[in-house]
């Protein structure tokens, strides 16, 4: 395994990690919603059912990335093909963040501080998959 390919899988599982972090949001009282999105400067927090829904599943789906993620750097020689497939999926995911934020009216930290450095993320993991010489293409 040479330099790239550790930082990798370092990264791998550090951003597994990161994203398990939304775990616990997914059983956050509604009040603490209330709370940290008004204290964000978001105004006044729409409390309904499908606000909450909306909330907690995004959560799930955080935390579940994060456990793919995180497991992909554990069985690193099984699954380190995935990581294209993952990088890929961030910059997808961070570009259109952006235009959700964009379109949405999110502040501009917001925009700023998600959607960017998230697409950027998952280019600087296929950059570092490249000068891994890693498979290119494991069929």
């Amino acid at each position: 395994m040479n330099q790239y390919e550790r930082w990798l899988r370092r990264l791998m599982y550090l951003n597994g990690l990161v994203l398990l972090l939304a775990s616990p949001a997914v059983c956050l009282p509604s009040l603490t919603m209330t709370g940290w999105h008004e204290w964000l400067g978001l105004g006044v927090f729409p409390d309904s059912r499908i606000t909450i829904y909306l909330a907690r599943s995004t959560a799930l789906l955080y935390a579940v990335h994060g456990a793919v993620t995180f497991y992909v750097a554990w069985k690193w020689k099984l699954f380190r093909e995935l990581v294209p497939l993952l990088a890929g999926l961030h910059v997808l995911i961070g570009l259109t963040l952006i235009g959700i934020d964009w379109t949405t009216a999110m502040p501009a930290y917001w925009t700023l501080l998600e959607g960017g450095p998230i697409a950027c993320f998952g280019l600087f993991l296929l950059w570092l998959y490249r000068k891994s010489d890693l498979p290119s293409n494991p069929c």
